[in-house]
């Protein structure tokens, strides 16, 4: 089964193509918020260089969020147009899961954290059972403040959160904490797959693709500034 994989949460974007669970391609490209306007001439790029077509994709996995607003709603709006054209499965993957599957044989909590501005980070929790993720916390969005009385055990750290608040943290956690060498620190578009690789296994029929595709929605976890002005206004 070839899997077409769409991850634009920040503004390191990727993509890939697996067939199962072997990478076939990735390409990884941090060139700002204008990655979004490479993500359509990219996929074709990508496929043209693995030889396939794209009617030989049987399903598309995309990154929900939480992130940046305008990537996700680029990413995700471009997965539904595929997978509807195609009438293949979508799914839908936590960014910071697949974050956090960049280790997934740590021996501490796995925390993935990725900068939602204001003061403020996208957090969730995970500890790895034999290279299988185990969520000890959902997402949410907390300041740094908020995020050091969430540390309850040793744990390693990583994403861009983590390099902006890397000495903050040090100075204020009594755990033994690590921090993730500087390349793992953005979700990689192949680990939405791996990550959800049970869901690709299965057998999906007419109505839970219409259903995923037409409601499958970014998780923003807080309001845009477009919604906070209108309710303002």
């Amino acid at each position: 089964m070839k899997i077409l994989a769409i991850e634009t949460s920040t503004y390191a974007g990727s993509i890939a193509v697996l067939e199962n669970e072997r990478i076939l391609g990735e390409y990884y490209f941090d060139i700002g918020p204008a990655h979004t306007e490479k993500l359509v001439p990219s996929i074709d790029w990508l496929l043209s260089e693995l030889a396939i077509d794209k009617s030989e994709l049987k399903a598309v996995a995309v990154s929900l969020g939480p992130g940046s607003f305008t990537s996700l709603r680029v990413g995700i709006s471009t997965a539904k147009g595929i997978c509807y054209s195609l009438g293949i499965p979508l799914v839908g993957v936590s960014s910071l899961k697949a974050l956090a599957m960049n280790l997934p044989f740590s021996p501490y909590n796995i925390c993935p954290l990725i900068d939602a501005r204001k003061g403020e980070v996208f957090v969730a929790l995970f500890r790895s059972n034999r290279g299988i993720l185990e969520r000890v916390l959902e997402d949410v969005v907390v300041s740094p403040e908020e995020l050091v009385n969430l540390i309850k055990d040793n744990t390693i750290f990583l994403g861009d959160g983590a390099l902006l608040y890397k000495d903050y943290l040090e100075d204020n956690l009594s755990h033994d904490i690590m921090f993730s060498p500087v390349n793992i620190n953005f979700p990689r578009a192949s680990n939405l797959v791996l990550s959800e690789i049970g869901k690709f296994k299965e057998d999906w029929d007419d109505g839970y693709l219409y259903n995923e595709i037409m409601n499958l929605a970014p998780h923003y976890l807080r309001k845009s500034e477009a919604e906070i002005s209108k309710e303002g206004s």
